[in-house]
């Protein structure tokens, strides 16, 4: 299976492809979000991956509006890999000599502390990606240097200058397998939605929350982002722990379809981690209570009659 991912390669998002899917098939980079999930649309490849969160920066505004307003594909899957960083050179040279440190503005600035006490008043340049900066620095006879993923370190042969240096070692990116289908639920599950309230009133974002609250669902993510249409104008990215084949889960995005303006189900997908066999018992606990509570229900209706 050919499976597309964000591009070049030696990223971050090959390194999350590649643990994804178990080394088994083609990977295929593509040079920008759009180009990747458009690839998964027109059936070019039959799934990608994207980053769509990171510790420090947030949501990958262009993965949650691809998926929010112009593509109609689901999440399938996700992972969270931490952001490890390496300082390199083409070969070994001293601190002094270094003329100017490439990287992803991402990387750059998560790197700031580092840069500022080994490196102080070396230019920093922006590139379009870590692997695009060991690219650079691999091929210039300049004394540059690079901040890159441990990947693009190896693939492109450079000298390791130090390890592990961005400022908050506990930075990690959340990845996500994009796809057609809908993945059956395995106990440990989460559903993305991008919702679209009613009215903009007061109250309003109170009245969906309820909805999950009134069901005992956890929300992991609530994010605002514009709709495009309006100025003023917002919708709701919500993650939502459950799947939803799940019983209480269908029964809220049930409530929310039917009370909001409109929802889209970006996604019922197994969620990364540990499962956490005490929670997954709770959630499928709480579900039996909502089948018996709905199995009540129909008992009862079935006896009504047509006698006045």
């Amino acid at each position: 299976m050919t499976v597309g991912y964000l591009g070049p390669e030696g990223t971050f998002t090959e390194t999350a492809a590649r643990l994804l899917t178990g080394g088994q098939g083609e990977l295929r980079p593509f040079v920008d979000i759009t180009e990747t999930l458009l690839a998964v649309s027109s059936g070019e490849v039959p799934r990608a991956v994207v980053p769509i969160e990171n510790t420090l920066e947030g949501s990958v505004t262009a993965t949650l509006d691809a998926l929010a307003f112009e593509l109609d594909l689901l999440i399938e899957g996700e992972l969270e890999i931490p952001v490890t960083l390496h300082l390199v050179t083409r070969e070994a040279v001293p601190d002094a000599a270094v003329a100017a440190v490439h990287s992803h503005p991402v990387a750059l600035a998560a790197c700031r502390r580092y840069l500022a006490d080994n490196l102080p008043g070396i230019e920093r340049v922006p590139t379009a990606s870590t692997a695009k900066a060991a690219a650079q620095v691999a091929e210039t006879q300049e004394p540059l240097a690079a901040i890159v993923n441990p990947l693009a370190a190896e693939r492109y042969g450079l000298h390791v200058v130090a390890r592990n240096i961005a400022d908050h070692p506990g930075n990690q990116t959340r990845f996500v397998v994009v796809g057609t289908t809908l993945p059956r639920p395995t106990g440990w599950d989460k559903t993305s939605i991008v919702t679209f309230i009613q009215t903009n009133e007061p109250g309003a974002l109170l009245q969906l929350l309820e909805i999950f609250a009134e069901r005992d669902l956890n929300l992991t993510k609530i994010e605002s982002r514009p709709t495009k249409a309006e100025l003023g104008d917002y919708c709701f990215f919500l993650d939502v722990e459950g799947h939803i084949a799940d019983e209480r889960v269908g029964d809220a995005l049930a409530a929310v379809k039917r009370t909001q303006r409109d929802v889209k189900i970006l996604g019922s997908y197994r969620r990364s981690g540990a499962r956490q066999t005490a929670e997954a018992d709770r959630i499928a606990k709480d579900d039996r209570a909502y089948r018996d509570a709905a199995s009540w229900l129909a008992d009862w209706r079935a006896k009504v009659t047509d006698q006045s």
